[in-house]
């Protein structure tokens, strides 16, 4: 793909094709990753949320009985204890 610089502000930038945003799933706002290589190659990564997928791990976890309370509920606890 080719793709030309413009100005943007007081910045550069590029426009990025109709079908790049299809295929990767850009929108406004989404946090690009760029790296550069010792041979001037750039690299651009779509970054993941910080917690993508955790809402279908979580699933899983419930779906095979995995999420049970680790820790004793302290607040109940000591609730129930002020109101005997």
């Amino acid at each position: 793909m080719e793709a030309t610089v413009v100005r943007i502000g007081d910045s550069l930038g590029f426009k990025v094709s109709e079908k790049m945003i299809t295929n990767f799933g850009i929108k406004i706002g989404s946090k690009i990753e760029v790296d550069f290589n010792q041979n001037g190659s750039v690299f651009l990564r779509k970054k993941s949320a910080a917690r993508e997928g955790w809402e279908n791990a979580f699933a899983v976890y419930a779906s095979e009985g995995e999420d049970e309370f680790m820790l004793p509920d302290f607040f109940d606890t000591e609730t129930n204890t002020f109101l005997e």
